[in-house]
């Protein structure tokens, strides 16, 4: 790019995609963040692009939940630099605000985030091919801020051909996965169809995905009151503290 920045410290940092809209990014952002917390580091969360996000509204946004995991004092223009009200692609919500997405920005703010903290997570918006501009993606976001990606997914019926769709478009862009992370989108009785569903599809996306691969992490029934008590719970979770630790000490 052309713009020059001052150097900051080569802190941990990773993109947290998705392989759908819906599958748990924000909460496994979240839980990652107040993992990280407890541990003692200081954790920058950033939602660069959000939609959806109406000001004065009851319901956190995003941006909104990940600042509060982390327990940061950011600006929130710092942390979502890019907020657009209506709940649409985020190409298609910039040209209905009469804006649009412009990188630089973005990167601006991650300079600023990463000289701040110990460890920076960045949330995406949607999946990897989601149109940010007409001729930028999140692929192509992701290749500006140079940061290995999290794709988290679904363990259930049609999980395999989403996380393997995601896992080589994020390749073809010559970008490196750091892990896949699985959730489970519904509650699972045991010995039904679902619960196969979710076992086999865990086991296939590791055996042919070329990525580490954990979870799935429990289906949780969350509301604007519970939410601070199941994020403490499932911070403690083993998935997200393997993650934390594949992140300290693989991702630069």
């Amino acid at each position: 790019m052309a713009e020059s920045f001052s150097p900051v410290p080569a802190i941990p940092c990773v993109f947290v995609t998705g392989t759908d809209t819906g599958v748990g990014k924000t909460f496994v952002t979240a839980a990652l963040a107040r993992h990280l917390k407890n541990r003692g580091l200081a954790v920058g969360v950033m939602k660069p692009v959000e939609t959806g996000a109406t000001h004065g509204a009851t319901d956190l946004s995003d941006a909104d939940r990940l600042a509060r995991a982390a327990g940061v004092l950011d600006a929130l223009d710092l942390i979502a630099p890019y907020r657009f009200p209506d709940p649409l692609a985020p190409l298609a919500a910039a040209r209905r605000a009469g804006q649009s997405v412009d990188v630089s920005r973005i990167v601006r703010a991650v300079h600023t985030l990463r000289g701040r903290h110990a460890v920076l997570l960045i949330e995406g918006i949607g999946g990897v091919l989601v149109p940010l501009a007409p001729r930028l993606d999140v692929r192509d976001l992701i290749a500006c801020l140079e940061t290995p990606v999290l794709v988290v997914g679904r363990a259930s019926l049609g999980g395999v051909n989403h996380a393997l769709l995601t896992v080589e478009a994020v390749r073809r862009r010559g970008l490196t996965v750091l892990a896949i992370v699985l959730n489970e989108p519904a509650p699972m009785a045991a010995a039904t169809a679902a619960e196969l569903q979710s076992r086999s599809t865990v086991e296939l996306i590791r055996e042919l995905s070329g990525a580490p691969v954990v979870g799935p992490l429990r289906h949780q029934r969350v509301d604007g009151r519970s939410w601070e008590a199941t994020l403490d719970r499932i911070a403690q979770d083993d998935t997200i503290s393997w993650l934390a630790d594949l992140l300290l000490g693989g991702a630069r």
